[in-house]
């Protein structure tokens, strides 16, 4: 065995250029599927890690029927969520918050400097205590100012060294699309989710942005229950409330676990469509292997022919050729591998990604079984060549 491996790869030694394009199509495939699944497992144990930092007594009302596919002219749920629904929605028996969120997005601008695409949440005084935001500088805008529609911002912490980097932001005036806030208050730093920095925020009250930027409806409704045994219970009594004023198309109810689930599988869907990408390109890349395999079996026809007539038989030169498709596998493979991993810890920098080595070990696997696949048909018609005829070939 070890003459054959040392014959196979002096042969794919002298084309090197060949051998290496060749393991182009393994290389691409099997980095694509490691960069896939560390991609998906990153964003799914970001999402888990997003909904169970809410609680699990969580609920969340958003416009629209799930499935429902009726929309306006963009093709989006028509919004007829109202404010006036969370008032009714807070005296549910289980219920300890309920609050609108609306959520914006424009620049935030202090003196010459502009921070673009900051996210601008309207919300109520009691975000804070629903989403868990510890303040670590000044305080949360209260029930006063919600109800007076106060010009107050609680400042991300992405805004706050962006635009106060060596100031205390408490009590300055900011711009947020184009109106002056006063800064009470910064949040504990929460990183990024998705992808998306969480500090490059802001929050005002909901009533202002109803004033002043003309909101007319929350873009959802967030709901906190007791604890977890009373979620289903709260879940149809919310139903029940908003079906004396809505259609069941209008809206939709969301537990924690219902949202979990909604976005894995959207996230199986991505990961099927991304995947069949990655399939493909591992079966060109298997086609590769085949055609290249071909084309050395017709170059060392005269080679095939001398080793059998000086004694190798038929299944010496299969295996020979079986064993140099399965190295362009092989090595295609292992640096399929590190190019997969070597792109899935950079994607880490700017996004949450989860190596998963099972699949690691699946796709080095899946590229030998390739090379065995597509290398026994180059590797039978070069054992059945004909010593003689071979001899003759040019």
């Amino acid at each position: 065995m070890k003459t054959y491996f040392r014959l196979a790869l002096r042969s794919l030694l002298l084309n090197k250029v060949r051998s290496l394009l060749t393991m182009v199509g393994i290389i691409i495939g099997v980095g694509a599927v490691i960069i896939l699944t560390s991609l998906v497992g990153g964003l799914e144990k970001q999402i888990k890690q997003t909904f169970e930092s809410l609680g699990t007594n969580s609920l969340f009302v958003f416009a629209g029927s799930v499935g429902n596919g009726d929309g306006g002219p963009t093709g989006l749920p028509v919004n007829k969520l109202t404010y006036e629904m969370v008032n009714k929605l807070k005296i549910i028996p289980g219920v300890v918050h309920a609050s609108a969120i609306v959520e914006l997005s424009g620049s935030a601008v202090y003196g010459n400097k502009e921070l673009k695409n900051v996210e601008l949440r309207a919300v109520d005084s009691n975000f804070d205590q629903i989403y868990n935001l510890e303040i670590t500088r000044g305080r949360f805008f209260n029930q006063g100012e919600v109800s007076g529609g106060k010009m107050v911002a609680v400042i991300g912490e992405t805004v706050r060294k962006e635009l106060f980097p060596n100031q205390d932001p408490l009590g300055k005036e900011l711009k947020l699309k184009d109106k002056r806030f006063t800064i009470i208050g910064v949040p504990e730093a929460k990183g990024s989710v998705f992808g998306q920095d969480s500090d490059k925020a802001a929050y005002i009250p909901y009533t202002t942005a109803r004033q002043r930027f003309q909101v007319e409806r929350p873009t959802y409704i967030f709901i906190k229950t007791t604890d977890t045994t009373v979620i289903k219970k709260v879940k149809r009594d919310v139903e029940k409330t908003l079906l004396r004023v809505l259609t069941a198309d209008d809206f939709s109810v969301r537990t924690q676990e219902e949202g979990i689930k909604f976005f894995q599988n959207i996230l199986g869907v991505l990961a099927s469509a991304l995947g069949g990408i990655a399939g493909v390109s591992l079966l060109v890349g298997g086609v590769g292997i085949m055609n290249i395999m071909f084309v050395s079996v017709t170059e060392r026809t005269r080679e095939i022919g001398l080793r059998k007539a000086v004694g190798a038989n038929s299944r010496d030169i299969l295996t020979q050729f079986l064993l140099e498709a399965m190295i362009l596998s092989l090595v295609g493979g292992v640096l399929g591998v590190g190019f997969g991993i070597l792109v899935s810890f950079g994607m880490s920098s700017f996004i949450d990604t989860s190596l998963n080595y099972l699949y690691v070990g699946l796709s080095f696997g899946v590229s030998a079984v390739i090379g065995i696949v597509f290398g026994v048909a180059p590797a039978i018609r070069a054992s059945r060549l004909d010593p003689i005829i071979a001899l003759r070939y040019e």
